[in-house]
């Protein structure tokens, strides 16, 4: 499956980054001087075919089962926010 400009946009801002991030705050991020917003339900199907191809990590935080952020999937896991890379999905 070939890149969308969304899903190299996605991965660009999360290299730049470089922290796991929840998809509002990747949807918020992105959609600085965009003159027309995203909604988060387009970061999220960007970000979870990144994820589909093994560019993406999805984490969940230790503190709530139901906030998941996102990390680029290269190099190890090294942000202390908390939280922690979830097992295969």
């Amino acid at each position: 499956m070939p890149a969308t400009p969304l899903t190299a946009e996605v991965l660009a801002a999360l290299e730049r980054i470089g922290c796991p991030v929840t998809t509002t705050d990747l949807m918020r991020l992105l959609n600085r001087d965009r003159p027309t917003p995203l909604v988060v339900d387009q970061v999220y199907r960007a970000v979870d075919a990144l994820r589909a191809r093994g560019a993406v990590r999805r984490l969940k935080a230790a503190s709530n089962k139901r906030v998941r952020y996102w990390e680029v999937a290269t190099g190890p896991h090294t942000c202390s926010c908390g939280a922690s890379q979830q097992g295969a999905s």
